[in-house]
């Protein structure tokens, strides 16, 4: 590796990152400006709040303590990158290594370069002066032997970054191989959710096995005898104080040997978890420093390196298979031929009819609907809504409370709200995933308020087929009325058309251009971002005309004392019929604003990172 051709891939990964910023405009840059000086100023004040945790605190603090200290440390970053993780699944380098294949240069240096770039993220900046600053404060406090920590530290940000680098490329070959293996995408987003959600479903079950009895029922049970039998007259005061000071001291020594018990079996279950989980290699030898012992911090230097090193020589390989041609997920096999029709006459999916809908909004929701279930940035997008209604299912199923009849409505009415917010990020920026497609819809004589309608058609199944499982969810855990059950699917309907039409607006408005298989614009600009938070405002007060059937209700039964009054029901569906009429006259008025804005859109949504 050439240490000159390194220096200019680090001036050009500079340069770029310098005119990108310039793109978004001066406004922009005042604003990553000030959200950089705003980091650093966190990171400084973590470093110092590490140092003197370090030294004042933990040197007191028992060994499990520490232990469990590091732990939730080292679980709050994990947390926090795999979010990140999450929002860009596909790696996307900034040097290319496609554009330096011709040119005398070894590929390591852009490798390296780009392997470097990517350690600059917030989570990094934030965590990592932190965990410094707590290294060192305990440093100062336990002794030299705490400087053996600094390398595991370092061997475990490079495990660490190393290996989400790998998983970030292998995620690249197959977003660029076949279709079918586009799905991989979604369904790993689908099993970090199942893992997240995991202790709730843990909670669901426990909850359902029954309430153990309180530790105090036999001290309280045994007062409560003695009260009585010093009211009875069967003994007497000084016999009184002295069995009721005894129990005392009895259930004091229970609780404290209970406490101790529980801590043991958590000292225990802990360090056996720190042993076997990778990423708790870090918090045992940092642990075990303070108390004395090395043998965990050098074995888990040593285990961090090689994980790194293997991580970072497969990411190294993919790359290169990836950009040389070699498609790594097929292994290298040509690909297989496409089976023809079996039966020409069946009805393909774009060209289904919808009933009392024109066809060229059909065409165009059958087509985006297709989109949605092929590309994997959509399905990444739509894993919001599903984990709203998993995290509310839960809730609702592990709550201790009986939830008044009269109130259940509303919990369905602000997570079929939440749902839709959920899915702001594709529906609000409906144009910018066509990419270059939507020429088509500018080249096309298709009336444009058919378009938005064809549009919002197609995203409908997705979004509003979650809030009949929520719904019925909910009638599991605390049933409604059969009225009030009824009017949330209209109220669900409607709420969505409402939610359409600022969708709507937020498209033609502030479009931006997502980058093939990733979530993220392109570029990050201030407009698209004050509009989409706009939406979010607008949106509940919007809908909120569907909370007063419900209110009119229960203020008539309080006041008449009429029950049940059923009036929610006929009213929610002369708001829906009003929702509706809104809807269609509305859309309109959108069509000739995005006619008028087709161009611009098309400009923005078709651009791409230089």
């Amino acid at each position: 590796m050439n240490w000159h051709h390194v220096r200019t891939f680090v001036w050009l990964r500079y340069r770029l990152r310098v005119n990108q910023i310039r793109r978004g405009g001066s406004l922009n840059a005042a604003i990553v400006s000030v959200f950089a000086v705003g980091l650093a100023l966190a990171s400084i004040g973590l470093f110092i709040a590490g140092v003197l945790v370090g030294a004042l605190a933990l040197p007191e603090a028992k060994p499990i303590t520490r232990l469990l200290v590091w732990d939730g440390i080292i679980a709050a970053f994990l947390l926090t990158w795999i979010v990140g993780l999450l929002t860009e699944l596909q790696r996307t380098d900034a040097l290319s290594l496609d554009k330096f294949l011709h040119l005398p240069v070894s590929p390591v240096g852009a490798f390296l370069v780009n392997y470097v770039s990517s350690l600059f993220s917030v989570n990094l900046l934030l965590f990592v002066p932190g965990m410094v600053g707590l290294l060192i404060g305990q440093t100062v406090a336990a002794g030299p032997e705490m400087l053996l920590a600094f390398p595991l530290f370092v061997a475990f940000l490079f495990a660490l970054t190393a290996l989400t680098y790998q998983f970030q490329g292998w995620i690249a070959s197959l977003i660029t191989s076949s279709r079918k293996r586009r799905t991989v995408v979604a369904a790993i987003m689908v099993t970090a959710v199942m893992l997240f959600q995991l202790p709730s479903f843990i909670n669901i079950i426990r909850s359902r096995e029954g309430d153990k009895p309180a530790t105090g029922t036999a001290y309280t049970t045994k007062l409560q005898e003695l009260d009585q039998s010093f009211r009875d007259g069967k003994i007497p005061l000084a016999e009184y104080q002295r069995k009721s000071a005894e129990a005392q001291r009895e259930y004091q020594s229970e609780i404290q040997q209970s406490s101790q018990r529980d801590w043991g079996q958590v000292e225990e279950t802990t360090r056996l978890i720190n042993h076997v989980v990778p990423p708790a290699w870090l918090p045992l030898g940092a642990a075990d420093l303070a108390a004395g012992s090395v043998i965990p911090a050098l074995l888990g230097t040593l285990g961090y390196s090689l994980i790194g090193a293997f991580g970072l020589y497969r990411a190294y390989r993919t790359t290169l298979r990836l950009y040389t041609g070699y498609n790594t997920a097929g292994g290298g096999k040509a690909p297989a031929p496409i089976a023809a029709t079996t039966d020409p006459a069946k009805l393909r999916l774009v060209e289904w009819q919808l009933p009392r809908i024109s066809e060229p909004a059909a065409a165009v929701a059958a087509a985006g609907f297709r989109s949605l279930l092929r590309a994997p940035e959509a399905k990444m997008t739509l894993i919001a809504p599903v984990i709203i209604v998993v995290v509310f299912g839960a809730i609702l199923f592990t709550i201790p409370v009986t939830i008044p009849v009269s109130a259940r409505p509303l919990i369905a009415f602000g997570a079929i709200g939440m749902i839709f917010l959920g899915s702001l990020q594709l529906i609000g920026n409906q144009f910018g995933y066509d990419r270059g497609g939507f020429r088509v819809y500018v080249l096309s004589p298709v009336p444009r308020r058919e378009i938005l309608l064809g549009k919002n058609l197609a995203s409908a199944p997705i979004t509003l087929g979650l809030i009949p499982l929520f719904l019925i969810f909910l009638e599991i855990a605390s049933p409604m009325r059969v009225d009030h059950f009824v009017a949330s699917f209209f109220q669900a309907v409607g709420m969505y058309l409402l939610f359409c039409l600022l969708a709507n607006v937020s498209s033609i408005y502030a479009p931006q251009a997502i980058a093939s298989g990733a979530m993220k614009p392109s570029q990050t600009k201030l407009t698209p971002i004050l509009v989409q938070f706009a939406v979010m405002i607008a949106f509940p007060i919007s809908v909120a005309p569907y909370i007063v059937p419900l209110g009119l209700e229960v203020l008539i039964e309080e006041v008449a004392d009429i029950r049940p009054l059923p009036i929610a029901l006929p009213l929610n569906l002369l708001l829906f019929a009003g929702t509706v009429a809104l809807y269609r006259r509305a859309l309109g008025w959108l069509g000739q604003r995005l006619a008028a804005r087709e161009q611009t859109i098309l400009e923005i949504v078709t651009s791409r990172i230089e």
